[in-house]
Parts: C-alpha cells; structure tokens; sequence
C-alpha cells in the first residue's frame, strides 16, 4: 500500500492577536493598535501552512472545540484556509480553548495569557488517526497545555498508536520550562520519527547548548541533533533558529540552510513561524525530496509568514516560497 497524506492532530486554539504600543507595568495602560483573531496551535498552524504551501496530498485536522463563538471563528479561518476540519470534534458545554496574544509593536515581543478549555479535556481516543488511515504521516502536539494527556501519559498512547497503524510520526512542542519538556518529552522520543525543535526545545531535551552569544552553534546543532537520534528518534532530527536551521538522519545524511534575509523593519508578526518552518519541512519530508531542499522550504514558509499579524495568513504555495529565498538570499550560516 502506497501511504499519502499528513494527519495533523493535537491543541488547536484561537489566537486573539492584540498589537499593543508597548508593554506596561502592572496598573499601567496600554495601547491596543490593533486585534486579529487567528486559528491556531500548533497542528492547525502547520496544517493550514500545509494548505497555503498547495501540498499535493491529503491534509486532515484532528482536535477538539467547544460550542462557543471562539468555535465558530475558529472553525471559520481553518476552513478558509482549506483545511479539512470534519475530524473536528465539539465537545457540548465546553470552552474552545483560546490565547490573548499581546504583541508590543515597540519590540516585538509577545506575551500569552492561555485559557486551556476544552484541550485539558483531551483523550488519546479523541486524537487518534481515523480508522483505516493511509496517512503517511502523523503529526502529534502539543504536551505541556493538555492536562489530562500530560498526567495520564497520553501522548505516548496517541504515538504508539499511529506507529502501529503503519504511520511516521512527528511531534511539536510549545515553549516550556526546560525541566518540564524534559519531564514531558524525554519518555516520548524513541516514539517520534520525524522531530524538528527550536534552539531552546533543543537544548532542553538534548542537554547540549546549541547557541552562542545568541546565535545559532552549527556544529553544536548537529552533535544535538545526532544526540536526539542517539535518544531514539527514528528517521530525522533537525533544529531551527532565526539564523537557519540544520538537520540530521539516521542514515547519516546532514545539511544546513541559513535563514532568509527578511529586515526586522519588515515583519509584521513571527507568532507561528516555527510551525510554518515545520510545515515546509513536512512538505519536502512527504515527497521524499533531500534533506536539503527541506530546510530549505522549511525556512521559505517561515519567512512568508512572517508578513502577517496570524500564524498562516501570508504563507506562499511552495515554488513562491522557494522563488522568493531565491530572491532574497540566505543569511551565512
């Protein structure tokens, strides 16, 4: 059986994005420039980048809402971005989990105020792939904001799951405390096939630094990326940065890609861009292209997105994204 299509399953939320001018202190006044409500959570994010890139395979959502006006929205932008949602489930009486996002426009930072809601409800049935999936691959996120999958081990029932019906796996992670990744992801790595982290998601599980003075370490990535694989992870561990991103197999395979030259002055919001770099890179991953050319997408859809204030509005089909790094060149690596 040829197997085709990613399974994309886990948190989805709605982002409220709120630009403020700047970031008060306590009983202080801000403000708002602007508000922009946006799916999102990580398996939507890279779901809809999926969409927006024109993979030429079957995208599916899987995750949980509420009946609730943040439902209705919710579902609205995913289906807008033309993503199947009928896996979808809404679950009566509860809240769609949901994300205040204040992003100050002095700096760029943004700061989360997170409402679990429905996503503490989550069980590994309801994450599971549908009966008689031919999916390639599964993708699985995000621990640390699922409170019943985090305390009962669920994320490891939902992968052991997806590898015995035949599928990849890969697995997203949301910015925690290094001592809580570790508790929650160090168990779950010899289940994951495909694990693509930032610098800090990295560090934590790896234990190795692979920054320096801020700035991506590329040979301290790769020796963290062959610890990964050394953990167990099954087919390919790659890192990505603001610098760039490198990734190795279990075949031994290596490569490496700077970012694309985008001036701060022109980016209007990064909330996703690691999610769109993981839909690019699943992008390549699926149609078996090289190692390279998936860094290399992976870090033109993360570039795109970055020219809205929502996690997948302004990403490109594929040959855009890659024309447009050609375009503007690669940062040195």
């Amino acid at each position: 059986m040829v197997r085709k299509g990613i399974t994309l399953a886990g948190t989805v939320i709605l982002d409220i994005v709120n630009v403020v001018d700047h970031w008060p202190d306590e009983e202080k006044v801000a403000l708002i420039q602007r508000t922009q409500p946006g799916a999102g959570g990580p398996p939507h994010n890279a779901g809809a980048g999926l969409v927006k890139l024109r993979a030429p395979f079957p995208v599916t959502l899987i995750g949980a809402i509420g009946e609730d006006a943040y439902a209705e929205t919710l579902i609205g932008q995913a289906q807008g971005y033309g993503l199947d949602t009928s896996a979808i489930l809404r679950v009566p009486g509860a809240v769609t989990s949901h994300t205040i996002v204040m992003s100050s426009a002095k700096t760029g930072k943004r700061t989360f105020f997170h409402q679990p809601g429905v996503n503490a409800l989550l069980t590994p049935d309801m994450m599971a792939a549908p009966a008689g999936s031919t999916a390639k691959i599964y993708y699985l996120g995000s621990p640390g904001i699922a409170g019943k999958l985090d305390a009962e081990d669920g994320w490891r029932v939902c992968l052991q799951a997806a590898r015995d019906s035949g599928h990849q796996t890969a697995f997203e992670l949301v910015s925690m405390p290094p001592d809580v990744l570790v508790r929650l992801i160090a168990h779950l790595v010899p289940l994951i096939d495909i694990f693509v982290v930032n610098d800090h998601e990295a560090a934590a599980i790896s234990g190795m630094t692979v920054t320096r003075g801020g700035k991506l370490d590329v040979d301290a990535a790769f020796s963290a990326c062959r610890k990964l694989l050394d953990m167990g992870v099954g087919a390919v561990a790659g890192i990505h940065h603001p610098d760039g991103a490198v990734a190795v197999t279990r075949g031994g395979e290596t490569a490496r890609s700077g970012s694309l030259n985008i001036a701060t002055s022109e980016i209007v919001g990064s909330l996703g861009a690691g999610d769109a770099f993981y839909a690019g890179f699943l992008y390549g991953w699926h149609e078996e292209w090289p190692l390279q050319r998936c860094l290399e997408l992976g870090n033109a859809s993360a570039a795109t997105s970055l020219f809205s204030v929502t996690t997948s509005a302004s990403i490109r089909p594929a040959e855009e994204c890659l024309a447009f790094a050609a375009e503007r060149g690669l940062r040195p690596l």
